[in-house]
């Protein structure tokens, strides 16, 4: 059992830098220019409009994939008033408000108040949830 743990994990892992690196490379080129940015990809038809398009899709996607995460995470681990949850949540939700403030707040692509409702909720979340948890072990160490 050892052995398929650390295989999955390792999986897992290499699953993360692929992504990490690959990422970091597209947008390293971006930065540097758009163009650039979309050549990182190699398309072979060199249309820009349906490259991009298909990453805009990509990236919603993604974007899907982990609102549904934070919320089975919020269903199965939070209403449970598990730490773990709440770290995970946590750190996954201010992971992508940065990225939201970084390139889309800062440049001026959205406002404030477009911006402002994402960030409420997290604030909720992990004020009374970092709340609820701290309650919780207190009680326990009392009790």
């Amino acid at each position: 059992m050892y052995t398929h743990t650390r295989a999955g994990a390792l999986g897992f892992a290499l699953w993360g830098l692929l992504h990490a690196v690959g990422g970091s490379a597209i947008l390293i080129a971006t930065l540097q220019d758009p163009a650039a940015g979309y050549a990182s990809y190699l398309t072979a038809t060199g249309t820009y409009d349906a490259l991009s398009g298909a990453i805009l899709a990509y990236f919603a996607y993604g974007l899907i994939c982990l609102g549904l995460v934070a919320l089975i995470v919020a269903w199965r681990g939070n209403l449970a008033n598990n730490s773990a949850a709440l770290a995970l949540n946590t750190v996954m939700i201010v992971l992508v408000e940065i990225g939201l403030i970084v390139f889309l707040l800062i440049p001026g692509h959205v406002t404030l108040a477009q911006a402002s409702i994402g960030f409420a909720f997290a604030a909720i979340g992990i004020i009374f949830g970092g709340i609820a948890c701290t309650r919780s072990e207190a009680g326990h160490a009392a009790g």
